[in-house]
């Protein structure tokens, strides 16, 4: 690239003539024209620079280039979904969960008063109130501001594990053991009231910001506007979770169900060849879908926080050529486990060698025979026996191909495209069907983008009739939408520090200590011993005893133990508040067998210590996220002492997820500093606002339409999006958002006016908090609710200067 060029092999243009250089510079200053201005686009993983330079006295033409979507940071609506494992031995992190979440909530209601100058709490230790307002500076005192606009309207909801047999006889598909993703609002005995109609609870306090009906309706059940209150509700919530769910947890399709899949269905149907289907084709859970609807809000947060003990379990029902259902059975045929794998997948389950003993294939050819003469497959027929293939130890990322030759499970990728992408696949686009004979041929999983992602849509189906698929698509982008895990791994691996958010970022280097160097390919080189999957004893920790009480010298789990070919071995373990005894039969007792883990004491059938396992999966999404992605341990650093201690039970997992949401609530970091105008001071950019509302304008908003060369190429670029059958995004009004200049040393976020600023962090002053330099929206746009924002690259070209 030369110098002073401007350029990034994302960005589309038309030119109004040929034989013209880019360059980037400021010709002269023009208030509301950008014939004079030229723009970077400021993509978070540009690293192209703007330098401002006099172009030359050939007559410029246009080239326009269009950066992603960004946030508009005035949110002040925040939608938590709280998927919580209902399986055995669960109901004591619940507790835990439920003593955290107040500190989760204060975090996000009362923020806390900082110096505007220095960015740091004020030495007085106040925090906002409920009640406050631009009014009384939402009660910080004087001098001070909040850290972000407290967050005046949330909606907090909780599902389990639990989806039922999916077609297999492991769990039951009536009671507890399938709870289809449907929101809990009771306490396992009753209805609680403040979840009603709903099923969910609503902070909604009564304060200037709720004043605004049209922007924050009235909930139509309880509205809480005191915390204890509200924390109190949350925990009945977590106590209706229970443990009595289905062992097979399926704790990302769980999520996926309830926030993304456009056409849930209702059961799975085995046909009479054995092959499975999702439903009749018609048949939708609409019960879910309002649900969803009225949960969650267009313009929000969105937070989706796990807490699980074991590694998700989520079975495709139609892997396999349909097949895949099977795998939630307890015996293949009644003498029988599951299909062995080869001997390859046993060295390298990414081998091309490796596959599944049970496959049918013809006898008569090469490769047919090298798999029937293979050592494993010779075995039992190529069968595993009953007590080798015990269905509580069948799943697990680094378990399922290498045992089984197979993978059975739906791909992480599923997960993380709903996070980020705004297309996903109804049902028929998930796995593509021809006819065959003796039933149907049923292609591996595809995962079209077909459908309008629920998470980036304006408008949500609520009942039979409504449109399931082409949904307009609404104001939220990626960065408003997080993960959270809080699951079987070491603290030690996490290394939380909770004085200093940089130190308790998760590196590179960590994460090859918690996954392994790409457990997308099965590659775990680097993996800690503690997050290996396995039956038998890893190497390189303490070996198992039989001793009773002996639990084991190592501070993360104690000790390896003889599972008997029926368990997993642990990521960690913690001491229980309240020992467990395991007399009479006491539910999800681990300490009343013969066995011996890491969790009993020395008098027999009383445990002592809680254990999760290695949540390998839940945990490749967050790595594959990102910034969007949070990691806690399940497994708490102390239980004893006081519960605000920042190490105590799950406070530093709320500590983690509030580290990324209030940044997502604050501004819009950019990855480079921008060069103002020295007339105008302005920088050269042009943000758009795409409005929400199809019979809207821009006149009504009190905004100017963009010039129109600027509009024709972006309204391409959003039918361009719209090609593969969804909705004509090109027919909501776009304006021209004003950039309203900020002094040095200040932000236009308090500005009733709508527009946007650029600040930048400079001589002990923080306008732009933890970014450097960032985009920065007024109060006033606020009142653009269900808009997004585009931020736009306008370069000049000069007739004549070379390519």
């Amino acid at each position: 690239m030369r110098e002073g060029t401007c350029s990034n092999p994302l960005f589309f243009d038309v030119r109004a003539s040929s034989g013209a250089g880019t360059r980037c510079a400021f010709p002269r200053p023009m208030k509301r024209s950008w014939n004079g201005f030229l723009a970077c686009a400021l993509l978070a993983s540009a690293s192209v620079g703007c330098l401002s330079r006099p172009v030359g006295t050939d007559a410029p033409t246009t080239k326009v280039s269009f950066s992603s979507t960004v946030s508009q940071q005035q949110i002040d609506k925040v939608d938590l979904l709280f998927m919580i494992d209902n399986s055995a031995s669960m109901a004591d992190k619940q507790a835990i969960l439920a003593r955290a979440v107040p500190n989760l909530l204060l975090g996000l209601v009362q923020p806390k008063c900082i110096d505007p100058a220095t960015g740091k709490p004020d030495a007085s230790g106040k925090t906002t109130v409920p009640t406050g307002g631009l009014r009384d500076n939402f009660g910080c005192p004087a001098g001070t501001e909040p850290e972000f606009r407290p967050v005046t309207d949330i909606h907090i909801a909780v599902i389990s594990s639990s989806l039922g047999g999916l077609g297999g006889d492991i769990c039951n598909d009536a009671g507890r053991e399938n709870d289809r993703a449907h929101l809990l609002d009771h306490d396992g005995v009753r209805p609680i009231a403040g979840a009603q109609p709903s099923g969910f609870l609503s902070w909604y306090p009564q304060n200037e910001e709720n004043e605004d009906k049209k922007r924050h309706p009235q909930p139509a059940g309880k509205a809480f506007g005191d915390t204890a209150e509200l924390s109190a509700a949350f925990a009945e919530l977590v106590s209706g979770v229970g443990q009595s769910g289905c062992g097979v947890e399926a704790q990302m399709e769980s999520w996926y169900r309830f926030l993304v899949q456009p056409d849930p269905w209702r059961g799975v149907r085995v046909d009479a060849a054995g092959q499975a289907s999702l439903g009749a084709p018609g048949d939708i859970d609409f019960d879910l879908l309002k649900q969803r609807a009225d949960f969650l809000r267009p313009d929000s947060l969105v937070a989706v926080i796990l807490l699980t003990d074991e590694d998700d379990a989520s079975v495709d029902p139609l892997a396999l050529n349909g097949r895949g259902w099977k795998f939630m059975t307890k015996s293949f045929t009644p003498k029988t486990g599951a299909p062995r794998a080869t001997s390859a997948c046993g060295i390298d389950p990414g081998s091309p060698d490796c596959t599944s003993c049970g496959f049918e294939c013809d006898p008569t050819q090469p490769a047919c025979q090298k798999i029937k003469n293979d050592p494993e497959c010779l075995k039992n027929g190529g069968y595993y026996l009953p007590e080798e293939d015990v269905t509580n130890a069948r799943f697990g990322h680094q378990l399922v191909k290498r045992n089984y030759g197979v993978d059975f499970q739906y791909p992480v990728s599923r997960y993380t495209d709903a996070l980020t992408k705004s297309r996903v696949p109804d049902r028929r686009a998930e796995h593509p069907e021809t006819a065959a004979a003796g039933g149907r041929s049923i292609a591996a999983y595809e995962g079209k983008a077909k459908c309008t992602n629920p998470l980036f849509a304006s408008k949500l189906p609520r009942s039979q009739g409504d449109e399931t698929c082409n949904l307009p698509r609404g104001s939220r982008s990626p960065d408003q939408l997080f993960f959270a895990v809080v699951g079987g791994v070491p603290n030690d691996l996490l290394h939380f520090d909770p004085t200093d958010a940089d130190k308790r970022r998760i590196t590179s280097e960590d994460w090859g200590k918690i996954l392994g160097r790409d457990p997308a390919r099965y590659d775990y080189a680097g993996i800690d011993p503690h997050m290996i999957q396995s039956k038998t004893a890893r190497p390189g920790l303490p070996a198992a005893s039989d001793v009773p009480g002996d639990n084991g010298p190592d501070p993360v789990h104690g000790r390896e133990w003889d599972t008997k070919g029926t368990d997993l071995q642990y990521a960690c373990t913690f001491e229980l508040e309240t020992p467990r005894d395991c007399a009479d039969g006491a539910e999800s007792c681990d300490c009343g067998g013969a066995v011996s883990p890491p969790l009993c004491a020395a008098t027999a059938g009383r445990q002592v210590r809680a254990k999760a396992y290695p949540t390998v999966r839940e945990l490749m999404a967050v790595r594959a996220l990102g910034e969007q992605g949070v990691v806690a341990s399940l497994c708490p650093i102390t239980l004893k002492g006081d519960p605000q201690d920042p190490r105590y039970g799950y406070n530093p997992a709320v500590r983690s997820i509030l580290d990324r949401l209030a940044g997502a609530l604050t501004t819009q970091c950019l990855p480079q500093k921008l060069t103002r105008d020295s007339a105008s001071n302005e920088v050269p950019c042009l943000v758009l606002a795409q409005l929400g509302d199809d019979t809207d304008s821009c006149e009504n908003q009190g905004l100017e339409q963009p010039e129109p060369a600027i509009l024709e190429r972006f309204l391409e670029q959003q039918r361009a999006e719209s090609k593969a059958g969804g909705p004509d995004l090109s027919t909501r009004p776009v304006c021209t958002l004003p950039q309203l200049v900020a002094p040095r040393a200040a932000t236009c976020k308090d500005s009733p006016e709508m527009g946007w600023c650029y600040v930048e962090n400079a001589d002990g002053a923080s306008p732009a908090g933890r970014c450097p330099q960032a985009l920065v929206f007024s109060s006033g746009t606020g009142a653009l609710a269900g808009a997004r924002f585009d931020l736009v690259c306008i370069q000049q070209l000069s007739e004549g200067a070379s390519k």
